[in-house]
């Protein structure tokens, strides 16, 4: 056990010196730490779960959106007696991060709407769909910035894919499988697209994390 004078000094905050508490504000600091205790520290246990109880259930998908419990308490079955009739509907409100359509916009006009993974281009009612995905989620605990070099265009199989943190990109600029690592091929880039390396970081980081819990 530390001596009281060293307590002292180092002024912990919640078992953490300032100098770690400061560190630990930047998200990507924040990460690598969550990542680092799973991969030393927790092998024996439900990492996910553990994550869930602490409140870090955010780290679990890319957007920052815990993982859907198809049972929890959000959802309320319908007895078996009712068969006929409309759906019931429950009153409900939420608060929706405000999204800047004209940037999402741009990264679709940029590559034509066709996917930067797989370069398909959809069509929907008769013109072109794609969806911009944002590398580092805007929800908490991400707080990724709602910017052109925080996109990519996507078709909706790989946002999917992308958010739930089942491929990812490499420092070489393949997309790669979390798990197994087999190749997609190279990310599609357009020279007017300069994509933030450190956003890219931060998602590979998390599909890390998911690695190690999704065990």
């Amino acid at each position: 056990m530390p001596r009281t004078g060293v307590l002292n000094t180092a002024q912990p905050v919640a078992g953490l010196t300032h100098a770690s508490t400061e560190l630990l504000q930047n998200p990507l600091t924040r990460l690598q730490a969550v990542v680092t205790l799973c991969s030393t520290y927790l092998d024996d246990v439900d990492q996910r779960e553990l994550l869930n109880r602490v409140g870090l259930a955010g780290y679990t998908t890319a957007d920052g959106l815990p993982d859907e419990d198809p049972d929890g308490p959000g959802e309320e079955g319908i007895g078996p007696e009712r068969t006929t009739g409309p759906t019931p509907r429950r009153e409900s409100s939420s608060s929706r991060l405000m999204r800047n359509a004209a940037i999402a916009n741009q990264v679709k006009d940029l590559y034509s709407n066709a996917c930067q993974v797989c370069k398909t281009c959809l069509q929907y009612k008769r013109r072109p769909y794609s969806e911009a995905a944002h590398i580092r989620g805007l929800g908490s605990p991400h707080d990724g910035p709602d910017e052109l070099p925080n996109l990519l265009c996507l078709c909706p199989n790989h946002h999917v894919l992308f958010d739930g943190l089942e491929i990812f990109i490499d420092v070489d600029g393949y997309v790669k499988k979390t798990h197994g690592g087999d190749s997609l091929g190279r990310l599609h880039r357009h020279m007017s697209h300069q994509i933030d390396d450190e956003h890219l970081r931060y998602h590979r980081t998390l599909c890390e994390l998911n690695r190690l819990t999704g065990k």
